[in-house]
């Protein structure tokens, strides 16, 4: 029995835990509920009761009625109260101190109990705010496992992301879990039976209803436990199955295999933004259009039109008005009535003034609803993204494997690699003109995308339908159309700068950060100061006024980016491509091109605008393909050509609708494509034959698919168990969370990679890995299973030890580790891997950039002398030690600094010490201990930081604290005894010196981070520059 499985028979009666007949209970009290309902206690305050309670800063004891008494109100008002109340809440850290958020709470309240569908959007100005939608706030959980037992561990709520379902039932309705990876990857049976529970949270009973990227979902059904008492708003729940029958009915949609049925639910799961209400009669459902000769149901292949569909002017004109773009989109990306994709300008229908009308395809619509009677949820056009073409594109392993097979030299792709390492560190090494530190701080932010993500903490999920994102990510496994997650970034960079983290320790993390409120929009540590990333902290430096060359400090971390950057070149591959370009691609809509002939018309430059006379239009041959690319043929030569039927569809890439089957099918899959016009790359380019499966595939690798089971199936059961009703929740919820687990996608992801370094590129053995991966990548939707001993055999051949032109520069090499450590061998007979290869000509480069990037610090003779502008508030107090005024205070910060540096000495010297430790534990005894050890030290850190920060107990009528900067002097004097101890507790401080002594200008957070240096400043900053060269 797994781990997992033992903790789920804890936590299923057969040891110590909350649950009660089928009921997993994730905070409660029925005598607290009581009082809360009584006194009509606002949820936001409940909610966070719960959370203290769910993580054991409280006990519901606690939470008596004279203390309730005081948080009665709005959420508003009562959420701030909470710390007052509760005091060892506040002490905890675990109060969420965001009035924006409870006010929008409160806003979603009122639209529940209002009962007008509100929420949905698109009814203009509520409480104060212009056109306000719903669903902007998510009530998290984490999956924890503790004593043997399961249990759900509440979050701060967060206010991110909107999605349709939470607009439809209100975001305090549903409650999102986070799976960690481990329990996704070997548990999904176990997994299923815990969440088909139910979950009681206040007295409100919540089951799953989906899962999607690593969460589980539930939904406040209309059913309580041990709550008598009714609030405003209640009467709008609904059941399990009302959902169910909303948003996919089953009785409409039963002839599919229970796994896709299931997968449609992600269609409300989506991040969208409620962009325009359609009117049911400009509604229309169309044919696509198909590779004549074909009949019957045809597959994607045979589909020219495949997911794409129409809008007309009026549509696209009213969108682009409500969203601030512009200009009017070509296309958007969306959600509607069921349907899935695409919908680009009508053909013919341009009236900007006529109203607004759309056009589904067959091969769009996902979920068949009544037409006749259509929610007004299902007439909202949910946006995703507009059109945005993303320049220059990149390459990636799989790229390069693809390219070199078909023919590009290998010498093309170490110049484009040498190019690309010159380019990005000359802009990371020129630190002597008055321009450089600005230039310096924009390439640091364009690299650390540190502006973008704080402005995207303010989008609240709609950054991709503002078009404020949109690169795809060549090396991704799992495609997905949700926007990057900030906070999972910053993990993410976490990891990138300093060591992997495993999934207990990002858990820990996570938890530290939102108990921190690092939510919010800066991302700071609130004690120090300090941004929570590597390039943050490289940008506070320099805005500050601090030079590399003068500050060792900033030349160390700025050495770690500048490597980190040669290391993702060199190691990961991601060569930039500068004649390149991603967008979506549309089939032509009026049947112009020809075979082999695409149309790319871009609002941007192309092309250098002084090398060509029409450089937002591309004209020759080019390749185009998506990501990733695995097969031979996902990469594909064609013809750009100028149509004047075309002209109109710009920042869209125009597919032909002619051949024996669908481009789109000829690639990998996806809306957006890259298109490379590099002579270099396209010239020696030869297409490859179309990659067909070896024969017998699916029958041979696979389940039998008549056993896979179907919709129709579980509605006949579920109508067999009308008397039970329990049974019957189980039961669809079974189907509802039928790809709860990971596939095998990462698996075989390093099993094609390792094939092609043992068989070649375009072997068979690679071709079949290659389809492995494509329709594991698809399984959620067609329900295919591998079977288990192909997959027992595949493993046993290419889960080896991968050389290390496959291995990743942050050491993750997709989430299977190679238990055989048996290395791979490549045949002589095959000839040079082009991995290889590049990778030692790019440590040649890497050597060459590092040695030069050292040379630099001879330059700065004082670099290591400590800086005098820092050390101005110490010499001024230093003088006025023994005046009788502030002879006390100085004492006393003095005394502070010295305890405080013992602190940080006994840390830093027990951190080195348990890293010298050996361990001959297993490996995943080790991760736990080590992100046990992690947290324990960070915690540790947290308290000395906190401690310092607070301190010393200076009366604010002194006339130190009256006439001094007690921050700034207490910063400097640290500063003056130990530079590192004051970088690593005051760094805040440290920098408002600095920039004081340069200038400075005085401006809030809020507008610090939410400004960068336009693109049109850094052209100016560059020829100014040059001029001065």
């Amino acid at each position: 029995m797994t781990r997992l499985g033992r903790s789920l028979r804890e936590s299923m009666g057969f040891g110590a835990s909350s649950l009660l007949h089928n009921l997993q209970v994730i905070a409660h009290s029925s005598d607290v509920q009581a009082l809360m309902d009584e006194l009509f206690i606002p949820w936001g305050v409940q909610y966070e009761l719960a959370r203290g309670v769910s993580r054991g800063w409280l006990s519901w004891s606690d939470v008596t009625r004279a203390r309730l008494e005081g948080l009665r109100g709005n959420n508003k008002d009562s959420a701030a109260k909470v710390a007052q109340v509760f005091p060892r809440l506040s002490a905890a850290g675990g109060l969420q101190p965001d009035l924006q958020l409870w006010a929008e709470l409160d806003r979603e309240e009122l639209a529940i109990c209002e009962g007008r569908l509100r929420g949905l959007g698109l009814q203009g100005e509520w409480e104060e705010t212009e056109d306000w939608y719903g669903g902007k706030i998510q009530q998290v959980a984490r999956l924890e496992e503790e004593h043997g037992s399961l249990l759900l561990v509440l979050a701060p709520m967060e206010m991110r992301k909107s999605n349709r379902f939470a607009r439809f039932l209100g975001s305090r309705r549903i409650l999102q879990v986070s799976i960690p990876r481990e329990m996704r990857n070997t548990g999904g049976d176990d997994l299923r039976k815990f969440f088909t529970q139910k979950f009681v949270l206040c007295g409100r009973v919540f089951v799953a209803f989906g899962a999607k990227d690593g969460k589980v979902f539930l939904m406040e059904t209309n059913e309580d436990y041990e709550r008598a008492g009714r609030t405003p708003g209640d009467n709008q729940r609904m059941s399990l199955e009302e959902f169910v029958a909303w948003h996919n009915p089953m009785d409409k949609n039963g002839k599919q295999a229970v796994s896709k049925w299931a997968t449609r639910f992600d269609l409300g799961l989506s991040i969208s933004v409620p962009a325009l209400q359609f009117e049911i009669d400009k509604m229309f459902n169309i044919n696509d259009d198909f590779v004549p000769g074909t009949t019957g149901k045809r597959s994607a292949e045979h589909i020219y039109t495949d997911g794409c569909g129409f809008m007309n002017g009026a549509a696209l004109s009213e969108i682009g008005r409500r969203m601030g773009y512009s200009a009017r989109p070509t296309a958007v990306q969306g959600r509607i009535a069921g349907a899935k994709g695409l919908w680009m300008l009508h053909p013919r229908e341009r009236n900007p003034f006529a109203a607004p009308k759309i056009w589904i395809r067959e091969s769009q619509r996902k979920i068949n609803l009544d037409f006749s009677n259509l929610h007004p949820a299902h007439r909202i056009f949910d946006l995703l993204a507009p059109p945005r073409v993303t320049l220059p594109s990149r390459l990636s392993r799989l790229t390069i494997l693809n390219l070199s097979h078909n023919g590009v030299p290998t010498e093309v792709f170490v110049e484009l690699m040498k190019e690309t390492l010159d380019e990005q560190v000359q802009a990371l090494t020129q630190w002597t003109r008055p321009q450089d530190m600005q230039l310096l701080w924009a390439t640091i932010n364009r690299i650390g995308h540190v502006s973008a993500a704080r402005i995207q903490q303010y989008a609240l999920g709609a950054s991709r339908a503002l078009g404020l994102s949109g690169r795809i990510r060549e090396d991704d496994d799992f495609p997905s159309d949700e926007p990057s997650d900030p906070l999972q970034d910053l993990l993410d960079a976490a990891a990138a700068e300093d060591v992997l983290l495993g999934d207990d320790e990002s858990a820990a993390l996570l938890a530290e950060l939102e108990q921190a409120g690092a939510v919010a929009q800066s991302l700071r540590d609130k004690f120090t100061g300090e941004p929570l990333t590597l390039h943050g902290v490289v940008l506070d430096l320099l805005q500050a006024g601090f030079n590399p060359l003068r500050l060792p400090l900033l030349y160390e971390k700025l050495k770690k980016i500048t490597s980190k950057v040669i290391e993702d070149v060199i190691r990961d591959f991601h060569v930039s491509v500068p004649l390149s370009a991603e967008a979506f691609i549309v089939p032509d809509p009026y049947g112009v091109l020809k075979e082999g002939e695409i149309h790319f018309k871009s609002t941007k430059d192309l092309k250098p605008p002084l090398e060509d006379l029409h450089p937002n239009i591309l004209l020759g041959d080019v390749l185009i393909y998506r990501n990733p690319n695995r097969l031979p043929s996902d990469v594909q030569k064609v013809r750009a050509v100028q149509h004047e039927s075309l002209a109109d569809y710009v920042d869209v890439i125009v597919l032909p609708t002619k051949g024996p089957c669908s481009f789109a099918s000829m690639l990998a899959g996806g809306d957006v494509c890259v298109c490379i016009y590099d002579p270099r790359l396209v010239e020696t380019f030869r297409n490859s034959p179309l990659s067909q499966p070896p024969e017998g595939f699916l029958k041979d690798n696979f389940e039998d698919q008549g056993k896979i089971e179907q919709v129709t199936e579980v509605a006949a059961q579920m109508s067999r168990m009308a008397a039970d009703p329990d049974a019957r929740r189980v039961k669809l919820q079974h189907a509802l969370l039928s790809d709860v687990s990971l596939p095998p996608i990462g698996a075989y992801s390093a099993f094609h990679e390792n094939a092609a370094y043992v068989h070649g590129y375009n072997a068979l053995q690679t071709v079949r890995i290659a389809f492995m991966f494509n329709t594991i990548l698809d399984s959620r939707k067609t329900g295919l299973r591998v079977k288990e001993q192909v997959y027992r055999t595949d493993k046993r051949q290419y889960d080896k030890q991968r050389p290390e032109c496959l291995q990743t520069s942050t050491g993750a090499d997709g989430l299977v580790l190679p238990t055989n450590v048996v290395p791979l061998k490549r045949p002589a007979q095959l000839g040079p891997f082009v991995l290889d290869e590049l990778l030692v000509r790019g440590k040649r480069l890497r050597d060459d950039h590092l040695s030069r990037y050292e040379a630099l610090r001879k330059s700065a003779a004082s670099s290591e002398a400590n800086d005098p502008d820092l050390l101005l508030p110490y010499h001024n107090v230093r003088r006025l030690v023994n005046d009788p005024l502030l002879k006390h205070d100085l004492a006393l910060i003095r005394a502070h600094v010295d305890t405080h540096i013992k602190r940080w000495q006994s840390l830093t010297s027990e951190s080195q010490s348990s890293a010298r430790t050996p361990s001959r534990s297993s490996r995943t005894s080790r991760r736990r201990a080590g992100s046990s050890n992690a947290t324990e030290k960070r915690n540790k850190w947290k308290e000395l930081a906190q401690s310092f920060a607070s301190g010393p107990n200076i009366a604010p009528d002194s006339i130190l604290a009256l006439v001094g900067d007690v921050d700034a002097i207490k910063a400097s004097w640290a500063y003056s005894e130990k530079p590192n101890f004051a970088w690593r507790m005051a760094f805040q401080a440290l920098c408002r010196i600095k920039a004081t002594t340069q200038g400075s200008v005085a401006m809030t957070g809020r507008f610090a981070d939410s400004m960068s240096i336009s693109a049109s400043a850094v052209r100016v900053l560059e020829q100014s520059r040059l001029g001065m060269s």
